[in-house]
């Protein structure tokens, strides 16, 4: 899109409360050798940004610190970019045998208490530990002696975030002990970015803001939200890493927190559609090749519940929304009402109580294909039937064939063909009874 076609697009945009601000750029930081002296740095050339040097370091000695749930290194020596983008957050405990870095600093801790022990740190995430201290980001937080050392064959992240974890003892928040590990609930857990049903996010390549309650307090990334009446507290509207919206007994209120903090980051130039805090906007693209879209308001949709499926194509409440181009070059947009309610389309073949939903998603093509069933639909992982049909499907296609008998469709029993689908189209090769 040139300039002028994104500019027309932003202006378009109307989130309502929230900022708007561009895609965060993705910034990786990585230890190497420049000049013969080891750096802590982002970029190359011009663009670079060196954060700290080592001369008495050699890149060559660095290596991960040992992870407390047993993952190795995938390469010795390799060490992953500390980087933070729209979808991620991610930093590495890193030693040379002799010192401990993060994030570019030299872990030390403060007179008075123990020093760093390199031969029994290890780390989940931002927590760390030895056999003296807990660590997270980077500082001893307090100590691991006595009673209420960690259990480090427990210990765990809840849902893949640091910044909460148990061990069969205690509740770390931030790394410090807060509670016991009984005494806590998690409330949700929602993932960084512009997340698609049909490609489910992973913990190596999207972080996850978590929500908890332990006692008489909610705790959103190990942090406490102060003031919450626990018991009537309700969320509105939650965008990861940006902004709570949440109701209790003493009215509606607004917690700002992660590195967005309250602001949205703009679609992409492949999205149909742009989910702001109180509103929800559909792309309609006015030309084949993206230079002229404007920005249209989708009425009456609670943020909070619109979720993507695609890029194209959402899904809200019993409703699918889909944008279609036209042969001229133009969007419109189609909606599609689900015959379950409670039906959630999530997957490339879809079954309600009297249709079937088939997602098609190709590089050239985003659209439901939508087929009336007859009788029950039964679906397993590798097909579907109906009380006259077997289906099979690939990922861009769905097949619909006569049956008999289809409850007596099965998978081959040969190793070589195990996920071929047997398909009885001949009465006479029925089991008598099960027809």
């Amino acid at each position: 899109m040139n300039s002028l076609g994104k500019r027309i697009s932003q202006l378009l945009v109307l989130l309502g409360g929230a900022f708007i601000t561009s895609a965060i750029q993705a910034e990786g930081y990585d230890y190497y050798n420049e000049q013969g002296i080891m750096i802590y740095a982002a970029g190359y050339g011009e663009q670079k940004k060196i954060v700290s040097q080592f001369p008495e370091i050699q890149r060559g000695n660095l290596r991960l610190v040992a992870n407390i749930s047993g993952e190795r290194e995938l390469v010795t020596g390799y060490i992953p970019s500390d980087q933070v983008n729209a979808n991620q957050e991610e930093y590495h405990w890193v030693t040379d045998g002799h010192v401990i870095l993060w994030r570019g600093k030299i872990v030390n801790n403060l007179p008075g208490a123990p020093t760093v022990d390199i031969a029994s740190f290890q780390a989940l995430g931002r927590f760390a530990v030895d056999k003296y201290s807990l660590y997270f980001d980077g500082q001893r937080t307090e100590s691991n002696s006595g009673a209420s050392q960690v259990d480090l064959a427990t210990l765990k992240a809840i849902e893949g975030n640091s910044t909460t974890l148990v061990d069969r003892h205690n509740l770390y928040l931030l790394g410090r002990r807060q509670a016991s590990s009984k005494n806590f609930s998690v409330i949700q857990s929602k993932w960084w970015g512009n997340t698609q049903r049909l490609y489910p996010p992973s913990d190596r390549d999207h972080s996850r803001d978590l929500l908890i309650r332990s006692q008489q307090s909610i705790f959103l990334n190990g942090r406490r939200i102060t003031g919450v009446d626990v018991d009537t507290f309700h969320i509105i509207r939650w965008l990861p890493n940006s902004l709570l919206v949440y109701r209790d007994k003493h009215g509606e209120h607004r917690y700002l927190f992660g590195s967005l903090a309250g602001k949205i980051v703009a679609a992409d130039d492949e999205d149909s559609f742009e989910i702001g805090e109180k509103t929800v906007h559909w792309r309609k693209q006015l030309s084949r090749n993206l230079e002229w879209s404007s920005w249209r308001e989708v009425p009456n949709i609670d943020p909070e519940q619109f979720h993507l499926i695609t890029n194209r194509i959402a899904q809200y409440q019993d409703h699918l929304y889909i944008t279609r181009l036209s042969p001229f070059g133009e969007d419109r947009l189609d909606v599609i009402t689900l015959d379950a309610p409670d039906l959630v389309i999530g997957r490339i073949f879809n079954g309600g109580r009297q249709h079937i939903y088939f997602v098609h998603n190709s590089r050239w093509s985003q659209d439901v294909q939508v087929m009336e069933t007859v009788g029950s639909l039964t679906k397993t992982d590798r097909f579907a039937y109906d009380d006259r049909y077997v289906y099979t499907w690939s990922d861009t296609q769905v097949f619909k064939t006569l049956s008999p008998c289809p409850a007596q469709t099965t998978l081959s029993s040969k190793e070589e063909d195990k996920r071929d689908v047997i398909i009885i189209t001949n009465a006479s090769s029925c089991r008598k009874g099960k027809l």
